[in-house]
């Protein structure tokens, strides 16, 4: 049977690790793949070296290098990053990426990619039973940047039983 393979942007790898909450994707499916656009775009952030690093401490992440973009994926003008986890994705045949930026999502679903975003982790978390609750995870990735519409956290919440 094929690894779960999933490929992440910079965003969600942001936010879960400022927020102390990585490994919650590193549960997620046996490989997280790191296109190297999106590890030197959070390394160019503050704490963004750290977030690297931890991700070089978990065995379900990997930097991998670039792939070439087709024209399709290039046509839609995407920050570098997106770019890559999209192409990624497509040449590994991941199972999913994780985009929080609504442009990219929009991209990889229109090419066959299932999407999950930041907040979507945290759901997915909380029915997995990594979490016991949602919330307080929530409430720091506001904290730490995360943008998300009250009425979203509010339906993400609901649908855990929050």
């Amino acid at each position: 049977m094929e690894p779960r393979r999933w490929v992440v942007n910079a965003s969600p790898l942001i936010l879960l690790g400022k927020a102390g909450d990585l490994a919650l994707l590193g549960n997620m499916a046996d490989r997280i793949d790191v296109p190297t656009a999106v590890a030197e775009e959070v390394g160019a952030k503050p704490d963004g070296r750290e977030i690297i690093q931890a991700t070089a401490h978990d065995l379900a992440f990997a930097i991998v290098e670039n792939e070439v973009a087709a024209a399709e994926i290039l046509s839609w003008d995407l920050g570098a990053g997106e770019t890559q986890v999209i192409a990624h994705a497509l040449a590994q045949h991941a199972e999913r990426v994780v985009i929080d930026d609504r442009e990219a999502r929009r991209c990889a679903m229109s090419m066959g990619l299932a999407v999950i975003g930041t907040l979507g982790i945290i759901g997915r978390a909380k029915t997995q039973g990594l979490i016991d609750r949602a919330e307080p995870v929530v409430k720091r990735l506001l904290a730490t940047g995360l943008y998300a519409s009250h009425e979203l956290v509010r339906r993400l919440l609901n649908e855990v039983g929050e």
